[in-house]
Formats: structure tokens, C-alpha cells, sequence
């Protein structure tokens, strides 16, 4: 290109790469839907924490273990790691496009430019 130091294959390429990332981070985020774990069938706070003892729910703390608030620690963790996982996704499909348009104006100012330099030697331009 002339005046640029940037190859824009390097561009394009960097752009699919971070493209195939964004997918990576887009099927990690809806891998993680509906791992939520079930605190209590009634809302209650179980075995440590009184009647939702009384109703236990079957989740991966085991049915009778009882521990809502790990649970619910579980949960707000995932939700974080949710909301984390869907930023990267978001943000790195947003550089990904960015990289092709970067690459698109660079390549539009280099062809620009060579019709520039093209049109002086063939003496169209004036000086």
C-alpha cells in the first residue's frame, strides 16, 4: 500500500480471527444458559436456614443436602460469568468489524491515492 505500513491481508486476517473468537465466546455464552440451580421448590432457605427444608429441591447440591446459600452464590457467580462471557462476545465481534472497516478505508486510500499518482504522471493533474 502505498504510504501505509499495514498489510490489509494482515487486517482482514486478524479481523476473521478475532470473528471466530467472538463465535467461541457466542456458543461458551449459551452454553451457560440454563445451568441456574434451583434454590427451593417454595423460595424458602432450606435445611440451614428453615422451612424450605420442608420441601427440598433436587439440584446439583443433592436433594437432601440442603444448601441454598451456596446455591444462591452459584448462581450470582454464574450470572456475572454470564454477563462477562456476553461483553467478550460483544466486544470482540465490535473489533472484528471494526478491523474490516479499517481495512476497507485503508484500501479505498490506497487505490485513491494510486489514481492520484497515476492521473500526475499521465499529467492530468495540475501542480
Amino acid at each position: 500500500m502505498i504510504g501505509f505500513e499495514t498489510d490489509l491481508q494482515d487486517l482482514r486476517d486478524s479481523a476473521g480471527a478475532l470473528q471466530d473468537a467472538a463465535g467461541a465466546a457466542e456458543t461458551a455464552s449459551n452454553g451457560l444458559r440454563g445451568t441456574d440451580v434451583p434454590v427451593s421448590a417454595d423460595g424458602g432457605s432450606g435445611i440451614f436456614g428453615g422451612l424450605g427444608s420442608m420441601f427440598p429441591v433436587d439440584n446439583a447440591f443433592g436433594r437432601s443436602l440442603g444448601m441454598p446459600a451456596v446455591a444462591t452464590a452459584y448462581n450470582d457467580h454464574l450470572a456475572k460469568i454470564q454477563k462477562l462471557v456476553a461483553q467478550l462476545h460483544e466486544t470482540t465481534a465490535d473489533t472484528s468489524h471494526a478491523l474490516m472497516r479499517v481495512a476497507e478505508l485503508y484500501e479505498k486510500a490506497d487505490a485513491d491515492s494510486k489514481q492520484h499518482v497515476n492521473r500526475a504522471a499521465a499529467g492530468l493533474e495540475g501542480n
